[in-house]
This record gives structure tokens, sequence and C-alpha cells, in this order.
């Protein structure tokens, strides 16, 4: 395979990669406090010798270092070129805002403007921008998977049965005064990793807390997910365009290889 075939093969797995990053973006479009992820190229132009870039594995993805690029020939004396490869090192989240939208359910919260609630899991604390919250049957206030809420003490939200209203600044109150008071963290958007049912995860020490954000909360109201459907769809037609393109260059390039191998035998 030359070096044209192997560049487009590159190609058309980068945009694949891409297709199921937007096909994962609008099938959350309906998803409360979503966030749609975008996936970033870069290109990579190799050097000569094949002792610096070897011969690739079966895997495309990802770019790790010089050592994983792929690279088509095998011996010095026809390593003599730099070639560019399609790169697509990692996927970020996009956390701008989405559409607050009114529900009248005093259960359910909105944040507006920067910061995540954050929910006690089995697997440590995880943070979220859907607010569509429970009360369970201990009192706490709890998300759509039962996972506890935390309030600034840094422990479950514990409301009761009692109808409560909440503040701007998250402060929870009943009939008998105020109850606890809503956590709100700030987290790094480059280090934000997503880790199921609509929750992040990032390390520990890159977690503040917000208390004089701008913004708030807002009672009876829920956030929609950032996504957009008509520039989903856009964007999905331009990567089956570009995939189909890269499937037939490498149809093109893969006949004129078996051209010349005919060639090569009648000679």
């Amino acid at each position: 395979m030359d070096s044209g075939a192997w560049a487009a093969v590159n190609g058309a797995l980068r945009t694949e990669m891409r297709l199921d990053v937007l096909a994962n973006n609008l099938a959350n479009v309906s998803t409360n406090g979503y966030k749609e992820n975008d996936i970033t190229f870069d290109s990579y132009l190799t050097g000569p010798g094949p002792e610096q870039f070897p011969m690739p594995d079966q895997s495309f993805l990802g770019l790790r270092g010089p050592g994983d690029i792929p690279f088509p020939f095998s011996s010095p004396a026809t390593n003599a070129v730099a070639i560019t490869y399609p790169a697509a090192p990692s996927t970020v989240t996009k956390v701008n805002q989405g559409a607050l939208q009114l529900t009248s359910n005093p259960l359910d919260v909105a944040i507006e403007g920067d910061g995540f609630f954050v929910v006690n899991t089995p697997q440590g604390r995880r943070y979220t921008r859907d607010g569509a919250f429970e009360v369970n049957s201990f009192g706490e206030l709890v998300n759509k998977d039962g996972f506890q809420v935390f309030g600034d003490n840094e422990g479950p939200l514990v409301i009761g049965s009692d109808p409560i209203s909440i503040a701007k600044d998250g402060t929870i109150s009943n009939k008998n005064g105020t109850i606890g008071k809503l956590l709100r963290v700030g987290l790094p958007e480059e280090s934000l990793k997503r880790a199921g049912q609509n929750l992040f995860e990032v390390p520990d020490n890159q977690v503040t807390n917000l208390t004089d954000a701008k913004g708030g909360f807002h009672q009876g109201y829920l956030e929609a997910s950032n996504a957009n459907v008509v520039r989903g769809m856009t964007q999905m037609i331009d990567a089956n365009r570009a995939f189909e393109s890269y499937m037939k260059a490498i149809q093109s390039l893969d006949g004129l290889d078996a051209q010349a191998n005919q060639i090569g035998r009648l000679g």
C-alpha cells in the first residue's frame, strides 16, 4: 500500500471518530444539562527513516508519540520523504450554557453560569448540570439515578418531605427555616472526563467551590442540552461527505496498485 492510501485510510478513521462524536451529541439533544463533545484535529509531519517511524499496528487511534504514527514504508531506500497524517488526539467538552426551561417542579434546579452540582456515587464524587432531583425514602435530595446531592457541608442534603424553596444562592428553606445549601463547584473544562449517566469526573485537586460566581440557582427550571440539532445535522452531512471522499480515494489508489502489479507481471 502506498503512502497516499495510508493517508486516506487514516483520514477515514479520523472522520469515523468524528461521526461517532456527532451522533452521540444528536442522541442527547433532549438530555437535561448535557454538554456536547467536539473532537480536536491536528496534523503530523513525519520524517524519513523506519527506525524513527516504524510500521503501524492495526490501530490508528490517538496520537501518543512519534513511534505510533502510521508510516507506510519499510526500508530507508523508499522511506525518503515526509508524509503528513491527520491526527485526532482528544475530544473536548463544550460547557457553554444551555437554555433554561420552566418546569414549575420545586425539586428541579438549574444553574445559570459556571459550575456543577456534586453527587455521591459508588465510585466517589461526580459532577453534573442535570438538576432533575427527587427525595428518597430517607428524605435526602437525590438525582434521577438515586445518587445523593451534596450540600456546602460536603455531605448529603436532607430536606425531608415538607415543601421547600431554593434561593438564588442555593440556600434551601422550609417552613421551619434554613435546612441546607446546594454545593456549586467549578471544574476545569480541559480536565472533564465523562463518567456515564450524564456525569463527569475530574481530579479532586482541580475542583473549586464557587461561592461568588455570576448567575445562580433557579428553582423550577432545568437546563436543556447545549447540543444544537441543526448545527449537528450539518456537521454530520459534512463528515459523511468527507468519509465518502476518503473511501473513493482508497478505492482509486487500490485500483492503481492493482494495475501497477498487472503491468509488472506482464513485464
